[in-house]
């Protein structure tokens, strides 16, 4: 989608103009004087677009306990991501797809095409692969977490599953524990 031109774009125009103009003056001493807008205020940063669960499957599966691991990585930190997945309806289990942590530096996904087995919530059980120190063990390099330079992060985790008749759902929930 084409974005309308911003304060930040009519600044930089002026200054290639002005700098165009200034090595085109009739004098090298004098520089040209170009007025330019300078914008009062950038515009904001925009947080990284977060994917909205939804739930039209047979499973409900909920995250439990959610809190992150930070481990410091030198001028960056690491967040691993800990939560428990129920499922409460007692219709159906799930099977996990894809888990997705969004960060203050961006998202990290982790998947079935990274896990050694199929990781599954069984109906009104729970998974803990996810929770546990083994689980994260087993896990390795696959799982949940994501980077950024803030040693005290705000953390969203979503995990998308199929229900035993294959309907896709997602669950998410805010990490707010840090440890």
């Amino acid at each position: 989608m084409r974005q309308p031109p911003t304060q930040v774009t009519a600044l930089c125009l002026a200054l290639i103009v002005g700098s165009w103009a200034i090595g085109c003056s009739e004098s090298p001493t004098t520089p040209a004087r170009i007025p330019a807008r300078i914008p009062q205020s950038l515009p904001a940063l925009q947080a990284p677009p977060i994917s909205t669960p939804s739930n039209p499957s047979n499973a409900l599966v909920t995250i439990d306990d959610p809190l992150a691991i930070v481990h410091n990585e030198g001028s960056r930190f690491g967040y691993a991501a800990r939560f428990l997945l129920r499922e409460t309806g007692g219709m159906s289990g799930a099977t996990i797809d894809r888990v997705v942590v969004y960060g203050p530096s961006g998202s990290d996904e982790t998947g079935v095409g990274c896990w050694r087995d199929t990781l599954r919530v069984p109906a009104k059980g729970e998974l803990d692969t996810f929770y546990t120190d083994a689980g994260a063990d087993w896990l390795g390099y696959c799982g949940p977490g994501s980077g950024g330079y803030d040693a005290t992060p705000s953390l969203y985790v979503v995990a998308t599953f199929r229900d035993d008749s294959g309907v896709v759902g997602s669950v998410g929930a805010a990490i707010s524990t840090v440890r």
